[in-house]
């Protein structure tokens, strides 16, 4: 299955100003346009590890800062297909 970031844009943005005040976010921020996906690792060997489970995510960054702010997907999301 695959899942566009266009078909949830405003749907991430509409969660994200609804969530605002517990995200911890005290600046104007813009969305990055697109899924991240963070990796999961069971160990750690000095050694790059392609492929494994991931957490989707998407990114705010600060206006101000320039901080970037993640947030899993599926938390704003909760009945996106993932």
């Amino acid at each position: 299955m695959n899942i566009k970031f266009t078909d949830y844009r405003e749907k991430i943005i509409q969660e994200l100003n609804n969530k605002k005040v517990f995200l911890g976010i005290n600046e104007p921020v813009s969305l990055i346009d697109g899924f991240i996906n963070q990796p999961i690792q069971q160990e750690l060997s000095g050694n790059i590890v392609i492929g494994g489970p991931t957490i989707p995510m998407v990114a705010v960054v600060g206006n101000n800062s320039g901080r970037i702010y993640y947030f899993a997907l599926k938390a704003l999301l909760p009945s996106i297909g993932i």
